[in-house]
């Protein structure tokens, strides 16, 4: 079997939802993403008068969302561009929108990078769990050229909002 690569195609963050119409689109794709899965286990509880042996027995607790983590890096140094309306798109993916009556969440995102095939990074559909970003250079005027971002999301089917704590 033989398959192209599109070496143009470039990692995007897209917004799925309104008003949010956003999509953060990599200037230089990740090295690495990072995407895990918790398996819960609980140690199960014996029963009066049970002999444990050497072994512990486990009881399956439930399926837990994946999670992904990558890093975005924004260079804008050579064109002395700043980068900071990049940033400032992915802080716009982390704010809440109206949700249900008076309730608010943030915007499900979906992480797309190339074609859909069974050769490339599957689609992810999420809600970005944290944004923390590195400004590593900025213009004598104090203008933003160069900045990473890391990001982890979490894997996201139907959303709802709960009570606020």
């Amino acid at each position: 079997m033989s398959f192209t690569i599109d070496p143009t195609a470039k990692l995007k963050i897209v917004s799925l939802e309104l008003p949010s119409e956003v999509t953060v689109t990599a200037q230089f794709n990740p090295k690495e993403v990072g995407i895990d899965r918790s398996v819960p286990w609980q140690k199960h509880k014996k029963k009066a008068g049970e002999k444990g042996g050497g072994s512990a027995d486990l009881e399956f607790t439930g399926g837990e969302p994946k999670s992904m983590t990558l890093e975005l890096m924004f260079d804008g140094f050579e064109q002395n561009a700043s980068v900071q309306s990049s940033i400032n798109d992915l802080y716009k993916l982390t704010e809440p929108i109206q949700a249900t009556g008076d309730k608010a969440r943030p915007t499900k995102v979906k992480v797309i990078w190339g074609a859909e095939s069974p050769d490339n990074l599957p689609k992810f559909e999420s809600v970005i769990e944290s944004v923390s970003v590195k400004y590593t250079m900025f213009s004598p005027d104090g203008k933003v050229l160069r900045a990473t971002a890391n990001l982890k999301l979490k894997e996201a089917g139907n959303l709802s909002v709960g009570k606020a704590t």
